[in-house]
């Protein structure tokens, strides 16, 4: 993303924007990322982070929302400038879309936070996250990534093993010809730029079907969650990765509320 309005703020500002910040999240933290969750996605690229302003909806109906997401930069002598980009936005049910992306070079020798916050139709706040950058030894460091506590959803389905170390699943393609592989592509392609992060493997299984066609299917866990015969038209393949894509969002969120519904009872 280009942050399109740059300003530069006050020290004051800043120290009274994170304090009101850290307030609300104190207070409010029960009611964020229960319906609607933001995340900011991180990848380390050769010579930069890439962080992925990232909305999710796990309920079954589409919504209105609003996103306002924040670069805060502070120098060696104090100076806050502020990166921002805020914008409307459509999300289906079940939904999870990148909203933004910015880049932040690893020899930056200020410090960094970013503020992603999410808003219903009448302003209010449903979902937020932050991350802190310092530079330590000439290069940027993550030193601080805050979720509050309701944020477990689609990209938290497994609990952190002791020793930081997460495997994640595969998406594994079991393809025979070139429509499935072609739809294998359409789907991995969509599966990586939303940041899905799961331990459940995705197979993909093609199969011959009726007359020169093939049946073409989607699994998690040996459930079905979505088939078709296959075309070789790029249109129709790429509808269906996404058809595809969303049931196996909607079936790991329907896990995680399982067990989210396990722990309250328990």
């Amino acid at each position: 993303m280009n942050l399109a309005q740059r300003h530069t703020v006050s020290v004051k500002n800043i120290i009274l924007f994170t304090c009101m910040l850290c307030m609300t999240v104190g207070v409010n933290a029960q009611y964020y990322n229960k319906e609607y969750v933001a995340k900011i996605l991180v990848r380390d690229d050769s010579e930069f982070f890439t962080f992925a302003a990232t909305a999710e909806n796990i309920t079954p109906t589409d919504v209105n929302l609003k996103y306002d997401f924040n670069l805060y930069s502070t120098d060696e002598n104090d100076s806050v400038s502020r990166s921002n980009q805020s914008e409307l936005f459509f999300l289906k049910a079940n939904e999870k879309k990148v909203l933004s992306t910015v880049a932040v070079n690893y020899n930056s020798e200020d410090k960094i936070t970013l503020v992603l916050v999410l808003y219903d139709k009448d302003g209010k706040p449903v979902g937020q996250d932050r991350i802190e950058l310092t530079s330590e030894n000439g290069h940027q460091e993550i030193v601080k990534k805050e979720h509050p506590p309701q944020e477990e959803a689609l990209s938290q389905d497994q609990a952190a093993p002791q020793d930081g170390f997460v495997m994640d699943g595969f998406v594994v393609e079991n393809t025979m010809t070139k429509a499935g592989r072609d739809f294998y592509k359409y789907f991995y392609a969509d599966y990586y730029n939303r940041g899905i992060q799961t331990k459940k493997n995705i197979v993909i299984d093609e199969v011959p079907g009726k007359m020169r066609t093939t049946r073409i299917s989607v699994k998690m866990d040996d459930q079905l969650l979505w088939q078709f015969f296959s075309q070789p038209k790029k249109t129709f393949l790429k509808a269906m990765a996404k058809t595809a894509l969303d049931r196996c969002i909607a079936y790991i969120q329907q896990i995680q509320q399982q067990k989210d519904n396990t722990l309250i009872r328990y």
